[in-house]
């Protein structure tokens, strides 16, 4: 099984997992970093929307909504829909080549989802490529951590990243005035074996 398919399999679940692997708090951080009102902003690997609602809510003019999960974004178009939202656009395509065009974004969320691009570099360069000078991308993740079971059971390309990991892929892009903080808040993961990993989650700023 893929990782596309796995979470095309778990759709229906996700927000419940979603909200057992981590907790609402990183959204309220997330959109802190940025302002949106009446811009055009990209939340890569959007799953069901757990960013992407919350950005059409702070009044962004449009939403590219991206996911290579086909399932996923049919449960955040449904979502959407059910809010009244029409600024919400889903979009299928992986985050390692973006069906978007050049300088096209005034900001990027990434939640959760660099740890399942086998080549986070590349995506990041097309994070670079899509985004408008002076242009703002935010990335919230998981520290590295020794879960390998997520390797199978939730198809992890990484256990996690180190700060280091992520200023590099961000300088080697282009990016400027890189900032990464300690979220303080954690990310817990329970294997089908009664695994347990705890991992923090780490907060990373870049503008183009």
């Amino acid at each position: 099984m893929s990782s596309r398919e796995y979470f095309d399999n778990i759709s229906l679940s996700w927000n419940k997992m979603r909200s057992e692997y981590f907790k609402d708090e990183v959204r309220e951080r997330i959109l802190q970093k940025l302002d949106v009102d009446s811009k055009v902003v990209g939340d890569l690997g959007c799953g069901t929307g757990f960013i992407s609602l919350g950005l059409a809510l702070k009044n962004a003019n449009i939403v590219f909504a991206v996911d290579q999960s086909l399932n996923m974004l049919k449960e955040l178009k449904k979502e959407s829909l059910n809010r009244n939202l029409k600024n919400v656009y889903p979009i299928r395509s992986t985050l390692e080549e973006l069906v978007l065009f050049d300088e096209s974004l005034d900001a990027i969320t990434i939640n959760m989802a660099l740890h399942h691009v086998v080549n986070p570099a590349k995506s990041l360069k097309e994070m670079y490529r899509v985004l408008k000078n002076g242009g703002v991308v935010v990335i919230s993740d998981v520290y590295k951590h020794n879960g390998t079971w997520a390797r199978e059971e939730m198809y992890d390309e990484w256990l996690g990243f180190s700060e280091e990991e992520i200023i590099r892929w961000l300088s080697d892009s282009g990016f400027k005035n890189i900032k990464i903080e300690d979220t303080k808040l954690e990310a817990v993961g329970i294997s089908s074996k009664g695994e347990y990993t705890k991992t923090g989650i780490l907060l990373a700023t870049a503008i183009k």
